[in-house]
């Protein structure tokens, strides 16, 4: 089907004005479609005009337009023309519509513990087609009125209140003017948890196998969501303006979380069912408060096109993690700063590290203005850029600007578009109104040019050096501090420094051995410790040294990013950077920040950034880190389940994971449930020590959504040919699995213990794999790819392979930016082993399998 140009958007949005959206859904729990009608009313400013209506269905039984039927032979590729039109219409559509198991358009899933139906509708970012008809871009919004009918025992949730007419009958309220992509509904027995702050009514839902989880996080879900409602409240001066507030825990689903007014649906997996981390619990604050924030800046007033989706994203992730690092210092919300006092360390050690990568792929662009002829090329350039580059771009204005003036030309932003749409030029416009100057330049500088700076810092003889070294000459202001540290680790250098030209002299102590740019994480820039562009090799064994020393958290945080990059683009041996994290990490004060240290460690350098002969002695060491750092642990703390679950998977030894498994030698606090036991399960079945049996077996002991799919991830994992060649049928062939299903499939599939037997399957990836766009789109066609691609396949002539498979001009936008992705860690990686571990350059090369 064809994607939505950009040009056609524009010519429709010219022509047309839509008013209202009336839907009527019969929404069966069996079988595998429903019935859908849409009475759209809209105008037109050209009465006679010729358009068309988006909808994808499998059969269109019904169509009038002003009482006249409309010709079914205009029905093509999910779009009817529509011929005649007049200054008001009415368009009715009656179609039979198919459930989704990817996780977009209206989803089904069925709760393997109980047999029962649950139902969520994803729209983003143009499947709203995929379950009723409409005018579907962004700018074209309408109020919505929506009719169910359904099982007697659901309940349904929506964007407006819902309220039951009779048994199985429900109707929602007039929504406000919605954009088509924010258009939801949550249909099935599901539990629910309602409460209510300052006049809005909240709601938690999950499905009713998850009902004691939800209750038991219940409290904590809610004190953050109110405690946002009002940090947002006295930041934007606006009341939130969609009435109630519900939030959805829903299976099978792709993101984090969607921003749909009144009813945001979020990934179930955020209702814990097991034990997890205060870092887990604090993403799910800030997911929370990214979703808040979202009210304000996407949904109350939304962007014209597609090219300035970062500034939704951008705005809702530097929001939210400025609220939840406010939250966690405010008199009252003691109760929250275990949740939210750590959101600049999680922020710099998790979501930069995602932008980071983005921004040095070949498909790096700028954060705004990309152009994005289409919704699918647009889709394909939603990224870490998109958010955390935005984001960081965003904290680095407002210290420019100040609060003040920040604040005021937002608060006028939204009082000017509320409930309809805007452009980037008219926040820039609301800014300088509010007194902001030179935004047009610095717009230029840091949104609308692609890549990131380097900061380079160095001291010597009393003075320090700092140079910016821009990839594309750009010149990006930088409002940051240094930090200096001599041979001790103390710190004797906090200089505040705003970066105008490509080099600044300040002076510093003669004692100052290490010098670290950016030192709490404020803008966005690899960091380097030597002022020399060549870089100094001391520089790295001072790293090693002072690391552990270091006190301030988010200069820890800098250094190990500067690490991990170090490591990406071959400046910094592997092994090297192996040594600088496990002789910091026992000094780590910051669970989340180890755990995803060692986590890195763990999937990079003792993987990709590893021939097959070094592996193994890699792991070891990790999994003796990890040991230590379990003997170390309290019972019953986030360093003691974060070791545990990072010994599981570098462990290579089936006795003490089946002794686990089994309940013995297991460490006092340390609770095998059910995600650990999946997590021995998956390993041992990696190693060949759990049959297709046993897994059947634990799956009936653990008959969860979860479980199914940690069977799936299990089942690919076994060395054996069946196994593979089961797995490869379900990655390659149309398959009726849910989403997630596939992703475990995909992620088990290559194995860097198991590269002869799947040493077959590399060039069928590059054959097989992007060929599977002929029957599966979205964002399940892009994750199955990324989570396949055989990226620690560490040999030229891998390389090639993948290389090779980008010069096809035909394939899929989706498709591209996935491989192209995954391409580039390959590259990386073997730019890598050639600088550092001699990996041959021909094929006589053995390839390696991936993880």
């Amino acid at each position: 089907m064809p994607s939505l140009a950009r040009i056609e958007a524009a010519e429709r949005a010219a022509l047309l004005t839509v008013s209202n959206y009336t839907i009527v859904l019969d929404l069966p729990a069996t079988g595998a479609e429903f019935q859908s009608e849409s009475t759209i009313r809209f105008s037109c400013a050209e009465p006679g005009a010729t358009t068309f209506v988006d909808l994808h269905a499998v059969a269109l039984e019904a169509a009038v337009l002003n009482g006249g039927p409309v010709d079914p032979a205009g029905f093509v590729d999910g779009r009817l023309a529509l011929t005649g039109l007049h200054a008001d219409n009415e368009l009715r559509l009656v179609a039979r519509m198919a459930y989704s198991c990817d996780g977009e358009g209206l989803h089904r899933h069925v709760d393997p513990t109980d047999g029962r139906t649950y139902l969520y509708a994803m729209s983003f970012l143009d499947a709203a087609p995929r379950w009723f008809g409409c005018f579907d871009q962004p700018d074209l919004k309408a109020n919505f009125d929506i009719e169910v009918r359904c099982p007697a025992d659901w309940t349904v949730w929506g964007n407006a209140p819902s309220a039951r007419l009779a048994e199985g009958h429900w109707r929602l309220a007039t929504t406000k003017p919605l954009s088509t992509y924010f258009v939801t509904l949550v249909a099935g027995p599901y539990h629910s948890v309602l409460a209510e702050h300052d006049g809005i009514r909240l709601g938690l839902h999950a499905r009713a196998c998850l009902a004691p989880h939800l209750e038991a996080d219940a409290e904590e879900i809610l004190a953050v969501t109110r405690a946002a409602f009002d940090r947002y409240h006295e930041l934007f001066g606006i009341r939130y303006p969609f009435g109630e507030y519900h939030q959805a825990f829903v299976p099978d689903f792709n993101a984090g979380a969607m921003e749909n007014p009144g009813c945001v649906t979020l990934r179930e997996q955020l209702i814990f069912r097991s034990a997890v981390t205060s870092s887990e619990r604090s993403l799910r604050s800030a997911v929370i408060a990214h979703e808040m924030a979202h009210m304000w800046f996407g949904d109350l007033v939304t962007m014209r096109w597609w090219d300035d989706l970062w500034l939704n994203e951008s705005f809702a992730e530097y929001l939210a993690y400025r609220v939840c690092a406010e939250l966690a210092g405010r008199t009252g919300a003691a109760e929250l700063t275990g949740l939210t006092g750590l959101a600049w360390a999680e922020f710099g050690i998790s979501r930069k590290d995602f932008g980071y990568v983005a921004d040095q792929s070949p498909a790096t662009h700028p954060v705004a203005g990309n152009g994005a002829a289409d919704a699918a090329t647009a889709l394909a350039a939603f990224d870490g850029i998109s958010y955390a580059k935005g984001a960081s771009a965003l904290r680095q204005l407002a210290v420019h600007l100040g609060d003040e003036v920040f604040f005021t030309g937002l608060r006028e932003h939204f009082a000017k578009h509320s409930y309809a749409n805007a452009e980037f030029a008219d926040l820039i416009g609301a800014w300088t109104e509010a007194g902001g100057e030179g935004l047009t330049d610095w717009a230029e500088q840091w949104l609308r040019t692609s890549g990131l700076d380097c900061l380079r810092a160095g001291a010597s003889d009393g003075e320090l050096t700092l140079r910016r070294i821009a990839p594309d000459g750009s010149h990006r202001p930088h409002t940051i501090r240094l930090a200096g540290f001599d041979a001790a680790g103390r710190q004797v250098l906090d200089q505040p420094a705003r970066l105008l030209a490509d080099e600044l002299r300040l002076p510093a102590p003669d004692s100052v051995r290490l010098v670290v740019a950016d030192s709490l994480d404020q803008t966005w820039a690899k960091v380097r410790f030597a002022a020399d562009p060549d870089g100094d090799p001391a520089a790295w064994s001072a790293v090693a040294e002072l690391l552990p020393r270091i006190e301030q958290d988010l200069t820890r945080v800098v250094i190990y990013n500067a690490v991990r990059d170090g490591v990406r683009d071959a400046s910094l041996d592997p092994s090297q950077a192996l040594e600088i994290v496990l002789a910091a990490y026992r000094h780590e004060r910051i669970d989340m920040v180890r755990t995803e240290i060692l986590s890195f460690a763990s999937r990079e350098l003792a993987s990709i950034y590893a021939l097959p002969a070094q592996r193994a002695d890699r792991r070891a060491r990790i999994r003796l880190a990890a040991e230590l750092s379990l003997a170390e642990a309290e019972p019953g703390t986030d360093r003691q389940l974060g070791a545990a679950r990072l010994l599981i998977t570098n462990c290579d030894d089936p006795r003490q994971l089946q002794a686990w498994r089994h309940g013995t030698a297991v460490p006092a606090g340390l609770l095998i449930d059910p995600e650990l036991r999946w997590a021995l399960n998956c390993r041992l079945a990696g190693l060949g020590e759990l049959s297709d049996a046993e897994i059947e077996r634990e799956l009936a002991e653990d008959e969860s959504s979860a479980g199914v799919v940690y069977a799936a991830l299990a089942r690919a994992l076994r060395p054996d040919p069946r196994a593979k060649e089961q797995a490869w049928a379900l990655l390659t062939e149309p398959s009726t699995l849910s989403a997630y299903q596939l992703y475990a499939t995909a992620e088990g599939f290559f194995h860097p213990m198991q590269d002869e037997l799947t040493a077959a399957y590399l060039p069928r990836f590059f054959e097989q794999l992007p060929a599977t766009a002929a029957h599966r789109q979205g964002w399940a066609l892009g994750q199955v790819i990324q989570r396949c691609f055989p990226v620690a396949a560490a040999s030229v002539e891998v390389l090639e392979l993948a290389e090779a498979s980008l010069t096809s001009t035909d394939l899929d936008p989706t498709v591209r930016r996935a491989m192209s992705d995954r391409t580039d860690v390959l590259r990386r990686s073997v730019a890598s082993l050639r600088r550092y571990s001699k990996l041959a350059e021909g094929p006589e090369q053995a390839v390696v399998g991936a993880s």
